[in-house]
């Protein structure tokens, strides 16, 4: 039984509906639950998933007044958090480019059921996040997301990466292993980044070639973009998953059909309004930085590519004690326009770097059916794995 989070707003909703699925593959898509204006209203607008944490200023930082950071936290959460050993599970979840709040908010139910808490912060210039200059995106934000999870009372976290957030979330871990789980360190990516010098896809490395001034109005025309030209090309324009508008259309003939997945897939084209509404721009500056187009052209952070930060990262989760080894499970799509179908160049490659590396337990799979940007959607059972694997039930 899997437990479903309708919001119930409405006698026509049920409050916290418990609902059966088919794990199996269906021909026919469950109808998308429609929410009513005021209904999605109500549910978006869900205190949870609308939360915010000044940063204090400190100039030493190169941070002269506060620093205001959105954020959801939602799922399952403990009300006798203390000082013992049944720590509450925690993912930080590290999203595609415009890093939205409401990513994963469907899941809400799914987590409570798994007993896992979820925090997924806005990065620099998306939502309420504050905006800060392309070459300090990386240095702000492994700054920011600690003193954000201090906030929170959060000691240790297991994180999960979708495509652009591949970079954050493991610039993050590699200079805070301390902040992971020390019983099981655990790393969930699904959809990474790679850089087009690694996965060969020319419509990125000509994107890399780009005059800086043209890439850092990516924010401003990502109206124009949205609504012309990704479906003229079909593409996921905004080179990562950000912009729900531009995903392919879902092969609904495939995956697990269910109410959670239907309201999930019901809600998705507003959520969508509402990130771009609560404003993107930040988006140019984070191209920038996903193309290194710009401070980051010789390599991201001070470890330049995931091949040196692999072993660099496995050293560290063992210098700071506890589990010997780190888990990290790969979820690469099917269907990747952004760096390669299953099985080419870009894919192989990230699996290369993983792979082998001593104090590292490794594992990958394609998830069959899916596509770059749509990887952690509930029909693809990905998010549902990761929390088993978080709590033990894998």
């Amino acid at each position: 039984m899997a437990l479903v989070d309708i919001p119930s707003t409405s006698s026509t909703l049920a409050t916290r509906t418990t609902t059966s699925f088919s794990r199996t593959t269906t021909k026919t898509s469950t109808p998308a639950i429609s929410l009513s204006p005021e209904e999605f209203k109500a549910y978006i607008n869900d205190p949870r998933f609308n939360r915010t944490f000044q940063l204090p200023a400190d100039p030493s930082r190169g941070r002269p007044k506060p620093f205001q950071i959105s954020y959801s936290d939602f799922g399952f959460h403990r009300e006798d958090a203390g000082d013992d050993d049944s720590e509450e599970q925690v993912l930080l979840f590290f999203g595609p480019l415009t890093s939205s709040r409401f990513f994963n908010i469907a899941k809400d139910g799914l987590a409570k059921r798994y007993k896992v808490r979820v925090v997924n912060a806005e990065r620099p210039g998306i939502g309420k996040t504050d905006s800060v200059p392309a070459e300090r995106l990386l240095e702000v934000w492994r700054d920011a997301i600690p003193a954000l999870l201090a906030h929170l009372r959060i000691k240790h976290v297991s994180l999960a990466c979708h495509s652009g957030g591949t970079v954050f979330g493991l610039d993050f871990a590699v200079h805070h292993p301390h902040l992971l789980l020390p019983s099981r360190p655990y790393i969930a990516i699904a959809g990474p980044w790679v850089h087009s010098s690694q996965s060969g896809k020319l419509l990125w490395s000509l994107a890399s070639s780009l005059p800086r001034s043209l890439i850092a109005q990516t924010g401003t025309l990502a109206t124009f973009v949205n609504s012309t030209l990704g479906p003229a090309l079909g593409v996921s324009a905004a080179v990562s998953g950000g912009v729900a508008q531009l995903w392919p259309q879902a092969k609904k003939s495939t995956g697990r059909e269910g109410a959670d997945v239907a309201f999930e897939e019901g809600v998705r084209e507003r959520v969508a309004e509402r990130v771009f509404a609560g404003g993107v721009r930040g988006l140019g500056q984070e191209t920038q930085v996903l193309l290194r187009n710009g401070v980051e052209k010789d390599g991201w952070s001070d470890w330049g590519d995931f091949d040196v930060l692999a072993p660099r990262l496995a050293e560290a989760v063992r210098e700071v004690g506890g589990a010997d080894r780190l888990k990290v499970d790969v979820f690469f799509a099917e269907s990747d326009i952004m760096i390669g179908d299953a099985g080419k160049k870009g894919n192989r490659w990230f699996e290369a770097c993983w792979r082998d590396v001593d104090g590292v337990e490794f594992a990958s799979e394609t998830v069959k059916g899916s596509d770059h940007d749509g990887v952690w959607d509930l029909r693809w059972d990905v998010m549902e794995k990761v929390f088993k694997t978080m709590t033990g039930e894998a």
